[in-house]
């Protein structure tokens, strides 16, 4: 039975998720995918029905797990899920998945491009930083990411190395810029050749293309993303109400 820390600074309900989350990732006596009621486990874990409820809420909102009725909590499809409302980047959504995240930078320059620039709100020959990066999850490719960001917001952008950092960590740590909110446009598409080959699938693969702008709390554009995400590890998720 794991050890959990009444005392420490971590609430039980948080330790309690991770130790769902261990066992739902794992190899053990639940790896098909079902988990015990919440009876069971607040008996095991020596916990409050109570707290097991708060952390079971948690993973179903993260997508872990899913609740049917009259059947019980079942671990999600291996697929990646990802909140269509709340703004994260790749680097945070990955380690809330318990994922470790990773990117490799396949180019960074700087570029005049009207289009891009007509995105962002700029004039036609501003200087956009363009970076191009594979985004990986636990070492698997889960994406390919071409990032723009103004470069009169973010002077040096290009010198840091975005394979070790998160450009949104970047952009609050280094120029005190934090992306408050986005709109964003999902659509199919069918993998080409060169993106195929990054990601590790067949060319006209099923992918899920993003594209995406990202503004300042005073409205202006920090970023304009255009990502291919592989159709077959990443999925979305969205809470409706009426």
């Amino acid at each position: 039975m794991p050890q959990l820390h009444r005392r420490g600074p971590i609430p039980l309900y948080a330790q309690v998720k991770q130790v769902l989350r261990l066992r739902i990732t794992g190899d053990g006596d639940h790896s098909d995918g079902a988990l015990p009621s919440e009876r069971e486990l607040a008996r095991e874990l020596g916990v409050s029905r109570i707290t097991v409820r708060q952390a079971l809420r948690e993973l179903t909102d993260e997508g872990a797990v899913f609740t049917a009725p009259g059947r019980g909590t079942f671990r999600a499809s291996p697929g990646t899920p990802r909140s269509l409302g709340v703004l994260t980047g790749f680097t945070q959504d990955m380690v809330q998945r318990g994922l470790s995240p990773s990117s490799r930078v396949l180019a960074a320059d700087e570029v005049s491009d009207p289009h891009v620039a007509d995105r962002l709100g700029l004039a036609a020959a501003a200087p956009i930083a363009r970076i191009r990066r594979l985004r990986l999850a636990d070492d698997e490719p889960m994406a390919v990411e071409v990032t723009h960001v103004p470069l009169e917001l973010c002077p040096g952008l290009l010198s840091i190395d975005l394979a070790q950092r998160s450009l949104y960590e970047v952009l609050q740590s280094v120029y005190q810029l934090r992306p408050r909110h986005a709109d964003q446009s999902i659509e199919s598409r069918a993998a080409e050749p060169g993106t195929a080959a990054l990601l590790h699938i067949e060319p006209g693969a099923a992918l899920l293309y993003l594209e995406r702008i990202t503004r300042l709390e005073d409205g202006r554009s920090i970023e304009f993303a255009r990502s291919w995400y592989r159709g077959d590890r990443y999925h979305f998720r969205v809470r409706l109400s009426g």
